[in-house]
Parts: C-alpha cells; structure tokens; sequence
C-alpha cells in the first residue's frame, strides 16, 4: 500500500498547531508506527497500527507501510480508499492540582500528526 499524503496537524488548541512542515516530518520520522483507520462504503470502521517509512520525491511526501491482504482493513481500502494515518509522540495526565487557578480543570497533554 503506498499513499501520497498532504500533512494536516491535528491538536486541540489553536496556538499550538504546528504550521512548519520540516517539524512534522521530523515528528513522524521519530514517531513512525501509526494508527491507520478507514471504513467500508457500508460506514463499518476498521482499525490498524503499522510502521510507515516516509519519503519525499519531487517535493511530495509519500508514506508506505504494510496491510496483509484478505483482512477486514485490506478489504475495506479496496473498497473505499480514503484513510486517516495518526502518528502520535509523547503523552503525559496534567493534574489541575498543579495550576494555581482552581478553576482550571485536569487534562491531557499530547502531541500528534493527522
């Protein structure tokens, strides 16, 4: 399975999102087993975590990993090739026993690419 790609980072706040493509390419080249999911024309989900190599030629990123045929996700790309690949690094609970301000609630710090 080979995919051609154009990068989209995923966070939840605004001013984190990393807009320089060199730190997202440096992100997954550190972080490179991924989440891939999609789905049938039917809507039935399929999930599968891969390592993926990434390459760039003539300025577009290409990512390639591996699938065996005849499986559910196999199946449902034939089907339907549209796919999400979330590559996900370091994670961390934030107690909201460390902000000064109770009113600020506990957390999830993490980073990923889309």
């Amino acid at each position: 399975m080979n995919l051609l790609i154009n990068l989209i980072p995923c966070t939840t706040s605004p001013t984190s999102k990393k807009k320089d493509k060199q730190v997202i390419l440096e992100f997954i080249e550190n972080n490179p087993f991924a989440f891939l999911t999609g789905s049938f024309s039917s809507g039935k989900q399929v999930a599968t975590q891969i390592p993926i190599l990434m390459e760039v030629r003539n300025g577009e990123l290409y990512l390639q990993g591996h699938i065996m045929r005849n499986t559910d996700h196999h199946k449902a790309f034939m089907e339907n090739p549209q796919a999400w690949l979330v590559f996900t690094g370091a994670n961390c609970y934030v107690s909201a026993s460390w902000y000064s301000n109770p009113q600020i609630g506990s957390t999830w710090n993490y980073m990923s690419v889309l």
